[in-house]
């Protein structure tokens, strides 16, 4: 009985500890085509029902393309049990602090400009909880719009989970 006593609480004890490491990644396509992006790039997100989420998608444009002020995504969202959520986008280009000032403090956007290629880090889903279905996540990104398709040099995911 005592050897039960321990075995449970070293148990216990581990899962604790599995639930005190937040899971955290990014991920970056950086060699896509107008086709690819079309298709959709996919994007792994391990959900544990010991962490709240939070995730950002992120977009290098080449702003010698086409001049448009926002970048339209599609996500298709595929549960571990193959259930699919989609939801279409459009995420606002930001190119200087004055634009990102005026969509005040909440917007959580995140902007470099590098020669002709402009990156633009937008928060997508914050407090994402795992209550019912546990297990990997799978989010494909898309692009439907061609002129989108045409400026977009590469397209990343980060996701960053928080112990409860």
């Amino acid at each position: 009985m005592r050897v039960r006593a321990i075995l449970l609480a070293a148990l216990c004890a581990l899962a604790a500890a599995s639930c005190d490491n937040p899971y955290e990644k990014f991920s970056l396509e950086q060699e896509v085509t107008p086709e690819a992006l079309q298709m959709g790039y996919s994007f792994d997100l391990p959900m544990d029902t010991c962490f709240t989420y939070n995730t950002a998608v992120v977009c290098r444009l080449d702003t010698d393309a086409a001049i448009k002020e926002t970048v339209d995504l599609t996500f298709d969202v595929i549960s571990p049990t193959h259930e699919s959520f989609k939801e279409r986008i459009s995420f606002p280009v930001i190119t200087n602090v004055r634009q990102k000032n005026a969509l005040g403090g909440d917007a959580n956007i995140i902007f470099k400009k590098r020669g002709s290629n402009l990156d633009n880090q937008w928060g997508w889903r914050r407090g994402i909880t795992c209550d019912s279905i546990p297990g990997r996540w799978l989010v494909r990104i898309s692009v439907d719009n061609p002129v989108d398709r045409e400026r977009i040099r590469a397209i990343g995911f980060t996701y960053k989970g928080y112990r409860k």
